[in-house]
């Protein structure tokens, strides 16, 4: 086996895992960024929770009744686990959208990782190819690589080859003639 052949062979593999590994990160990213909006929203709504249950008279007048005393203390109590679930849902929030972003980071590294193996892939079957072909014709393969071409054998449309052609002879009679039509 070629040295090319494994390398060309092991770029596919790696190709194909990487391909089912940019799936699964673009899937676990739009799942991030799903769960983000709704915790996103539970942020807000808890916000305006306790927005709307604020307690303006925190201070209390000595001259309350003791039932009066005690809903001012259910009330700051109550204004109290607001805050704290809003905190906690803002803190929840912050953490989803920074794993979607860190998802996100993840996908595109991946994606330009899958590209580079596409390309690379690409080449190296491309390649692979070339060479089968400039074999195929009997050209070495370092001057077929360069772009020479070996007029030495020309193939008809049958396929069967000839001999080569001389083509001096006929450029020699075209310039002689050439300058004596041009006299006339």
């Amino acid at each position: 086996m070629s040295v090319l052949r494994f390398l060309t062979h092991t770029v596919l593999a790696c190709w194909v895992a990487v391909t089912a590994v940019v799936v699964a990160t673009a899937l676990q990213w739009f799942t991030a960024g799903a769960t983000a909006e709704v915790k996103v929203q539970r942020a807000l709504n808890a916000q305006k929770e306790a927005n709307n249950n604020s307690i303006t008279d925190s201070w209390q007048d000595p001259g309350d009744t003791p039932q009066q005393q005690e809903a001012a203390a259910e009330r700051q109590r109550n204004y109290n686990r607001l805050v704290l679930k809003s905190e906690s849902a803002n803190e929840e929030m912050s953490e989803a959208i920074h794993l979607a972003q860190i998802e996100r980071k993840h996908f595109w590294t991946q994606i330009a990782v899958w590209a580079g193996l596409t390309l690379l892939g690409g080449a190296l079957l491309a390649e692979k190819t070339g060479r089968s072909r400039r074999s195929s014709e009997g050209l070495p393969w370092p001057r077929a690589a360069l772009g020479e071409r070996d007029d030495s054998t020309h193939f008809h449309h049958s396929g069967f080859k000839t001999q080569p052609q001389d083509t001096s002879i006929r450029e020699e009679k075209w310039c002689r003639d050439r300058p004596r039509k041009l006299q006339l």
